[in-house]
Parts: structure tokens; sequence; C-alpha cells
């Protein structure tokens, strides 16, 4: 997947950058619109990607047919996405298609590649006669395993229906969103948001897409407070709120790609390469999936510890008038540069603050690196002396 996403992940960060007149030349152009088309084909239908991937992987580790493995996956997969109609045109959501899809994605292309591979294993098909092509013969042993897949995904989709989900993604994000509804508006409460959505992200889940209604709802009413006042000139009334909570995770993924240029392994200083420009932005997905981070378990603790830790440790700076209070305005999560982000919501002090949150979190990610370093020198080295041993 790493080339698609690399492509979006570089499309974002040139298309969002926050120079007026960068921005005036874009829309001008046109090349406002052919990034954001880059975009949109990339890393907003990332799921699509991930069922064929998946799906295909799968299937050729079973030795079956990955072509229709791949088809009847994305089959299912889109019975499974709903379809909205606007006067006379019939559209998915592209919502259910990006990375709050991917969960999604990644059980139906797994359990309808398995269920697909069962039935062909137990010869459930229609048999040709030996003279019919290999082409048509194909096609007739697959009937049978689509109409099954078809049936099932139909199925699930109607009970999640009646059950009043509307479709099994909101379901999966509307269960994931109850638990967090009681929390409050504490700082505790914001650690906790911040650990769950991290930890989300280790099993594909896009962790930001399921806290962002809670945050929203339950903290960016204190951002309008504090841009209010900050515009009046009057003192900050909130130190948290849904902007703290948001840019003071840190540059996590700046830090991360520092620790991946020093590693010894080529594969992962190459990912250091090809991830520090996005990681400059806060664009995680090409650490995210090509390191990768997701279903890691050396990944777990950093990845669900960092950003806590460094809330955590900027709601005490604060506390103590270290640093001033965020001062209210929205930046996007991803387009917006490391560091600099912390000048636009709290000044230089704010900018130098958020320079000592990129050693923290140096610090948090640098024993997993090291470990997960040592894992790949090894891998690689015995890749090395395999590939001698056949020349020989």
């Amino acid at each position: 997947m790493l080339p698609v996403m690399l492509v979006g992940s570089f499309a974002g960060v040139f298309s969002n950058l926050g120079i007026d007149a960068y921005q005036a030349f874009l829309k001008a152009t046109g090349i406002k619109i052919a990034l954001g088309t880059v975009s949109n084909m990339t890393m907003n239908v990332l799921s699509i990607y991930v069922v064929a991937a998946l799906s295909y992987r799968l299937a050729k580790s079973y030795k079956a047919d990955c072509f229709m493995a791949v088809s009847l996956s994305l089959m299912a997969f889109f019975i499974l996405t709903p379809i909205s109609a606007v006067e006379k045109a019939k559209m998915i959501n592209m919502n259910y298609i990006g990375s709050r899809g991917m969960i999604i994605a990644m059980i139906t292309a797994l359990t309808a590649t398995r269920l697909y591979v069962w039935i062909v294993g137990k010869n459930i098909t229609i048999t040709m006669p030996d003279g019919v092509p290999e082409f048509v013969s194909s096609s007739f042993a697959s009937l049978v395993p689509g109409f099954v897949i078809a049936i099932v995904y139909v199925s699930v989709g109607s009970l999640v229906a009646k059950l009043g989900f509307g479709n099994i993604h909101d379901m999966v994000y509307k269960l994931l969103q109850i638990p967090l509804q009681g929390l409050g508006t504490s700082v505790v409460a914001a650690l906790v948001i911040v650990f769950l959505s991290e930890c989300l992200w280790f099993f594909g889940i896009h962790g930001t897409a399921v806290t962002s209604t809670i945050l929203f709802a339950l903290f960016y009413q204190f951002d309008v407070s504090n841009l209010q006042a900050f515009q009046s000139g009057s003192p900050l009334p909130y130190i948290v709120t849904m902007t703290f909570i948001n840019a003071q995770k840190g540059p996590r993924y700046l830090a991360l790609s520092f620790l991946l240029l020093r590693c010894k392994s080529v594969q992962m200083k190459g990912m250091g390469k090809i991830g520090f420009l996005p990681g400059c932005f806060g664009i995680s997905e090409p650490y995210k999936f090509g390191l990768p981070m997701v279903l890691n378990p050396l990944m777990l603790i950093p990845l669900g510890f960092a950003g806590p830790i460094n809330v955590g440790l900027t709601y005490l700076a604060t506390v103590s008038g270290l640093i001033p209070r965020v001062n209210g305005m929205a930046l996007p999560l991803a387009g917006t540069p490391e560091i600099f982000k912390g000048f636009m919501i709290g000044g230089w002090r704010m900018a130098i603050w958020h320079i000592v949150l990129l050693f923290v979190t140096m610090a948090v990610y640098y024993p997993f690196v090291r470990m997960m370093d040592k894992q790949r020198c090894a891998e690689e080295a015995q890749a090395a002396g395999a590939s001698r041993n056949e020349n020989h």
C-alpha cells in the first residue's frame, strides 16, 4: 500500500500548505483541483485498496484463484457499504471507503476470502466438462462461492440495519463512541480519549475518526471561548480544549522520522527518508501502514502512550505558567507544519515547547525503534546470506 499512501500524502502536503499566495496560485492554475483528485483517489478511498491487497495475499497463501477472491471480497465490501441517493444520482459516501472504513475493509477481505477458499476447497462448485475453455470453467466454478458470499454479506448488512445502526461501518464507530460519551471534560477525560484514539490505530481503526465526534461535542465550545477572549485581549478561560488535545499530542511522526533516519536497517532507514516530509506535516499513514505500526506489537506501547504523555506534560506546563493557554485557533490535524503549529496556537513559547515535545517523543519511541531495528537488521543479514548461497 506504500506507493498509494505516499502519493496521497504528498498530494495532501502540497495542497494544504497554509500560505495565502501559494494557495491563490494553486487555485488560479487549477493545480488545487488536480491535487484534490489525487488525494481523493488515494487516501480517501484507501479501504478499497486494502480489500484488494489483503484478499490477494490471503488467497495466494492458500494457492487459490487470487483474481476471483479479490473480486468477491470487493463485492462483499460494497454490499456492506451504503449507497446514498441525491436527486437522480446514487453515490457512496467517501467516509466509508477511506481510512475510516479500514476496519470493515480488513474484516471483509479476510472473511470473504476465507469463505471463498473454504467453499472451493470443499469442491462445492459447478464443474464443467473437460472440453470447456479454462476461463469459462473457472468462472462457473466461482458462481456458487459468489452467490454464497453475496447472501452472507447481504444478510449481515440487513441484520445490522434492523438493529438500528444503519450500516456496519456506523455500527463499529457508534459502539466505540458510546463508552467515551460519559467521560466529561477534565484533563483525565482528554488523556483517556487520546490514549484510546492512538490504540485504535494499532488495530487499523481510524482512532481520530472515532473520537472526533466526542471531542467536538465536549471540548470545541472551549476553543470558541478561548478564541473570543484572545481576540478581545482578555485572559483565556480554558486549558483543555479540542485544539489543546489535538495539537499537544506532539510532533510524533517527525520524531519518528529522525529516529528512523539513524537506524542501521536498510528498510527502516528507507522508511525514514520516505516518510520524513509527510511527518513534517503530521501525516502518519506512511508509518502507520508502511513501517508498519498497525498490528505491530513492538509499536503498541509508544503508539498508545506518546500522545497522552505529551498532552499530560503540556497540561502541567500550562498550569505552571511555563507556556500559555492555546488561543482556540482551529488548525488541520494534517497539513500544518510541526513546530509552526505550536507558534500558531500559542506564540514563540509554544513553538519552543513543541521542540521539547519532539525530544520527549523521541525518548518514548527510541527503545522500541531500536529493538525493531535489530530485528530488521537480523532479517536483512539472513536474507543476504541466503541470496549469496543461492548464487554459489
